[in-house]
């Protein structure tokens, strides 16, 4: 095995960095550099001193099977935001249940109709009605009509117009159907801001680990629960096989932003060194690589994104980018 010792390249440069002290010493003190002059020779000095101590590994070709090395490239990161949730029917349940109120109360107002005609008719001709129930017949109707009116306004809050509500009362039946179709997520009351009806959504179940159900935002509760801080959001999702079962588990994703296209490498090539920071190894030959400092951007789907440090292109270390930074801890060998 060879490589290069990072220490030994130090004692190099240190009987460098020596001879160019001296020299800038005898030229300053018989030639008369000034204060400027000097700077600028100790400038070069630093910058030579800097390029000689770059951390370099060579590998041997056995040694090149730990590795991989591929082209830099770009990554499209998805701006997401991740939730927990589960499946449930496609309208709330108190929707269907104020619908279903309505068409009850509807029918019941025609029948309170109907008696109260019945009555009035019969105490007109003093055939067996008393005055007693007739003012109860009234009664009823007026109840009935009470409680429809009152109906009526409970399906409008929810958002159904007039048009649905006298459709829903003159045919006898409810628009909504339940169908569980849609995942219902809890998000912090702090995100709130970044999401708006028609927002793409991914939805995972339990049920099916390899399967993606894709959906949209459809509604955004007003109300946040002030135990946990948290709002719902639901989201109508595809389901063309009817697989999803109300109250399953799900792992809701939702896109945020566009996604966006950028250098990255796999984040097994980058290695987080002892004191921070983040470094990838390059290479030009395939044999000779040299370790560079980068700047870490997002990181997603086993990808990090590169803000600095690297261009689309370049060789550079994808797999066992932490093998060649052990080697350079390594014990110097024969």
């Amino acid at each position: 095995m060879r490589f290069k010792r990072t220490t030994l390249l130090v004692a190099a440069v240190a009987v460098v960095v020596l001879a160019i002290s001296i020299s800038i010493y005898f030229t300053k003190t018989q030639s008369g550099f000034g204060p400027e002059q000097v700077n600028a020779a100790q400038g070069q000095l630093s910058s030579l001193s800097s390029s000689q101590t770059q951390s370099t590994v060579i590998l041997e070709e056995t040694q090149l099977k730990a590795i991989k090395v591929e082209s830099v490239g770009t990554h499209l990161f998805k701006d997401e935001l991740e939730a927990v949730g589960s499946i449930d029917f496609d309208e709330d349940v108190p929707v269907v249940q104020a619908e279903s109120a309505l068409v009850g109360a509807a029918a019941a107002l025609g029948v309170a109709n109907k008696e109260l005609a019945r009555v009035r008719d019969l105490y007109a001709t003093n055939v067996g009605v008393s005055q007693r129930e007739l003012e109860q017949a009234i009664g009823d109707q007026q109840t009935a009509a009470a409680a429809l009116k009152s109906a009526r306004d409970a399906v409008r809050i929810l958002g159904k117009t007039e048009a649905e509500i006298d459709q829903m009362i003159e045919t006898g039946k409810i628009e909504t159907t339940l169908v569980s179709q849609v995942a219902v997520a809890n998000v912090s009351e702090t995100d709130t801001p970044l999401f708006h009806v028609g927002q793409a959504v991914t939805v995972r179940v339990m049920a099916y680990p390899d399967r993606v159900f894709e959906g949209k935002i459809y509604k955004i509760y007003a109300v946040v629960d002030p135990n946990t801080h948290r709002t719902k959001i639901r989201a109508k999702v595809a389901d063309p096989k009817s697989e999803l079962r109300p109250g399953m588990l799900a792992n809701v994703m939702i896109r945020v932003q566009e996604p966006l296209k950028a250098v990255a490498i796999p984040a097994n090539g980058v290695v987080r060194e002892g004191d921070g920071t983040m470094t990838v190894w390059v290479t030009t030959d395939r044999h000779q690589f040299l370790q560079r400092i980068v700047k870490i951007g997002m990181q997603k789907d086993g990808w990090d994104q590169i803000i600095e440090g690297l261009k689309p292109g370049e060789l550079a270390v994808t797999e066992g980018g932490i093998f060649l930074s052990n080697m350079l801890e390594a014990p110097p060998t024969d």
